[in-house]
């Protein structure tokens, strides 16, 4: 028969034989339940405690086909907002005895469908939490997660088609909070930019529309032209697309659908010789840590990243442990963040 070898060397069978009780009441004590007496519960711990006895996780999820560990499926280990993700959800999945394992796509659905498949068949993952690939071709490996039964949340982004639990923030009102930042500050030609690699998406898509709808309210008419991709891979003279729109259309304030392309944004402008915000106001989306080292400092939507991991793991362990059986489509309300890149900026000590 094989033993169950804990930590200290010590079996259940050792803590049962000094305690002058079976193994499965030993079990059954160390696991609180109400099946034994208070006395004989209060013994087996007391000698399991003399012990320095531990339980054998790895042992414990075998028996129980748990592992306690979550896969967190992010697009990238470089990038703030998924390094403020990681540290909301590790932070609320330890108080609740679990592990994130980190996976990263680069946004490519190739990694994506990989690392969906090692959690699932190598790993074996209890759950997972995932910033979601949006390829502009083919099915989403979510729809085959989705029909397996295995739980996940979606964070930031999510498939419009798939009725799965998610965590978003509302992108729309978002989109409209900034632009109409801007129309506040009386510009009326402004662009809204993008990463190249993500138009499909549905935060930029909603972004989008809050920023036409901002447009609309103001009675400016929506210029397509005005909209524009950057890749944000690209060094500043190589982004073609940005530099046509600012020499076609001149707005004097852009969108940035989040901080990182803001940024872009900003290197472009500083290389072509335009000032931020005296020559063109900028705002961007997340208030990341880089929102604020960077110069002039970055006026951005905040909606709480650290949060939306925090809610994401809670969403999941709770789906994991029976505790919710209805989706769990958790939006998060924006608000906007005034710093320098917009002008007007007073600080506040």
């Amino acid at each position: 028969m094989r033993k169950r070898y804990l930590i200290g060397g010590h079996t259940i069978r050792d803590i049962a034989r000094t305690a002058g009780v079976s193994p499965a009441t030993v079990s059954k004590a160390l696991n609180g339940t109400d099946r034994v007496s208070a006395a004989t519960r209060e013994r087996v711990q007391a000698i399991a405690k003399q012990f320095n006895w531990q339980p054998n996780e790895l042992a414990r999820g075998l028996v129980l086909r748990r592992s306690h560990l979550i896969g967190l499926v992010v697009s990238s280990i470089t990038n703030d907002f998924c390094a403020q993700l990681y540290d909301g959800a590790e932070a609320y999945a330890a108080k609740r005895g679990y592990s994130l394992l980190l996976c990263v796509t680069d946004d490519e659905p190739v990694h994506e469908a990989l690392a969906l498949k090692r959690l699932t068949t190598a790993v074996h993952a209890d759950g997972i939490i995932a910033i979601p690939v949006t390829a502009k071709t083919g099915r989403s490996p979510f729809y085959d997660l989705y029909e397996t039964q295995c739980p996940f949340v979606l964070v930031s982004r999510h498939i419009a088609e798939l009725p799965s639990d998610y965590v978003i923030c509302d992108d729309i009102e978002g989109g409209r909070l900034a632009t109409a930042h801007l129309i506040g500050l009386g510009h009326t030609r402004i662009a809204y930019v993008f990463d190249s690699g993500q138009s499909e998406c549905t935060n930029v898509i909603g972004r989008r529309r809050g920023y036409r709808n901002a447009l609309e309210a103001a009675g400016i008419e929506f210029d397509a032209a005005l909209s524009a991709g950057v890749n944000l891979r690209s060094d500043p003279e190589d982004q073609i697309q940005l530099r046509n729109m600012m020499d076609a259309r001149k707005p004097t304030a852009i969108f940035a659908h989040n901080d990182r392309t803001a940024v872009a944004v900003l290197q472009w402008l500083k290389w072509a010789g335009l000032a931020v915000p005296s020559d063109v106001a900028l705002v961007g989306f997340a208030n990341l840590n880089l929102a604020r080292i960077v110069t002039p400092t970055l006026t951005t939507v905040d909606f709480g990243v650290r949060e939306a991991g925090r809610l994401a793991a809670k969403a999941l362990i709770d789906r994991l442990e029976g505790k919710v059986a209805e989706k769990q489509q958790i939006v998060l309300k924006p608000q906007i963040v005034v710093r320098e890149s917009c002008g007007g900026y007073v600080c506040q000590n």
